[in-house]
């Protein structure tokens, strides 16, 4: 009930501001996108540097928890895929699978996971924050590629995106503060302090932007199997996390918690621009878009209680 109260209700509540500023608040989708870059190129980074900066390195790293949360995504992702192929939508097979596997770690997860568990989940963040896009962007781009006609280029394209994950503001603030950790070299206070400050924005930028990306996100038609890909990202997904988790790899408790509540994430935001590039069940990624953040204050909740009681 705490993490309802304290983290959780608030982050609802101000997707909804935000929903509301883009339906009807006259509040532009270019604003929108311009919060949303801020939070990439700035907030985010200024955020993971100052927390890798401070966290505790554990020893040893756990690496069942990257293989826990992995192997659920790729699980559901070709459960998702495989449904739609039964179902006769090949053409939808790629982006479906992703839909249900990719989780809004950047936006929301990295403050989410930090105000309910600490500065302690700042390595496990980083984690899953390197591997997720290369593992999956690469997965999605190699079979929509390969769907299209012979001039597509799937290891080009894949290459690209493991590079830009790379060369990231995120990835290289979070590295910048690690070597800081791990060589105990000293941080200014300034610079702290200011990582800090602009970190404190995150959280309450991200549900904003998600709110008016909503709104000025297409909702059409199709309200089933929107639902059952918001279901499988929200629910399957981090009940296959904690299994793994649990019954596989034994993860103490401090990589268990970030595991199954990061798997508990709604869907990306970004999904949606990889089914615009390719045409591709866009209504459907738009509609479960809604859903998964609609459900996801109960799901991170169910979450939370799972791992901790």
């Amino acid at each position: 009930m705490t993490l309802i109260v304290q983290i959780v209700l608030p982050m609802f509540l101000l997707i909804l501001v935000g929903f509301y500023a883009g339906r009807f608040g006259n509040f532009s989708n270019a604003l929108s996108q311009g919060i949303s870059r801020f939070l990439g190129l700035y907030a985010l980074p200024g955020l993971l540097f100052s927390a890798m900066a401070k966290t505790t390195i554990p020893d040893p790293v756990e690496w069942g928890f990257v293989g826990s949360f992995f192997i659920a995504a790729f699980l559901v992702f070709g459960l998702g895929s495989g449904w739609r192929w039964l179902a006769g939508r090949r053409d939808e097979m790629a982006i479906v699978g992703f839909a249900t596997s990719f989780s809004s770690i950047g936006l929301l997860g990295a403050p989410i996971l930090m105000d309910a568990y600490g500065s302690g989940v700042a390595l496990p963040l980083m984690l899953l924050i390197l591997f997720q896009s290369p593992l999956l962007f690469t997965t999605v781009t190699v079979i929509a590629e390969s769907q299209r006609s012979k001039g597509g280029r799937p290891l080009q394209t894949s290459l690209n995106a493991i590079k830009a994950t790379l060369l990231s503001p995120m990835i290289v603030a979070m590295a910048l503060g690690l070597a800081a950790n791990a060589l105990r070299l000293p941080v200014p206070d300034a610079v702290m302090k200011a990582a800090t400050l602009i970190g404190g924005t995150v959280l309450p930028c991200a549900c904003f932007t998600l709110g008016t990306a909503l709104a000025y996100s297409p909702l059409t038609g199709r309200l089933v199997p929107a639902t059952v890909m918001a279901l499988m990202k929200v629910g399957l997904h981090p009940a296959l996390t904690w299994v793994l988790a649990v019954k596989v790899f034994h993860l103490p408790p401090e990589w268990l918690a970030p595991a199954v509540t990061a798997a508990a994430l709604p869907i990306g935001i970004n999904v949606y621009g990889v089914a615009e590039r390719y045409q591709s069940g866009k209504e459907l990624v738009s509609m479960s878009l809604l859903i998964s953040s609609l459900l996801s204050p109960l799901s991170i909740s169910l979450a939370y209680w799972a791992v901790m009681g």
